[in-house]
């Protein structure tokens, strides 16, 4: 039985907000709930640490929500301090500007075999 989107009321949740884990279903929603966003773990003292990030993985795994695939860790992981460095590269946020680039991470994102197109992205010139 899937949940309804608890924005709109109109459309099944797919997603939980990573604040509150409010459930809505698109990324409309997403940018009205977040207006009004009351995280769940205000109290905690570091929102953004590592160890707030895995009590939200064990909650979710604990209620079923993530899929197998969720649950694996695998070796492209990328530890959450190293994210938080890249987040701060003003060279990546400028290489993220070209439109070529987006859309080839766009496809990425909705591939059936990321790791070939990601293969056959690799021989694009902007990789050299």
């Amino acid at each position: 039985m899937q949940t309804q989107c608890e924005v709109c009321t109109e459309e099944a949740a797919k997603y939980k907000c990573p604040q509150c884990v409010l459930r809505y279903c698109s990324v409309q929603c997403y940018k009205k709930h977040k207006e009004t966003c009351a995280r769940k773990d205000a109290n905690r003292k570091d929102p953004g640490s590592e160890t707030l990030e895995k009590e939200r993985f064990q909650e979710q795994k604990e209620e079923g929500e993530l899929s197998d695939t969720e649950l694996e860790t695998t070796e492209d992981k990328v530890d959450r301090h190293l994210l938080d460095k890249l987040g701060e590269s003003e060279d990546l946020k400028n290489l993220l500007q070209n439109p070529h680039l987006r859309v080839m991470m766009s496809a990425l994102v909705g591939a059936e075999n990321p790791g070939k197109l990601m293969e056959e992205a690799m021989k694009e010139p902007i990789f050299y």
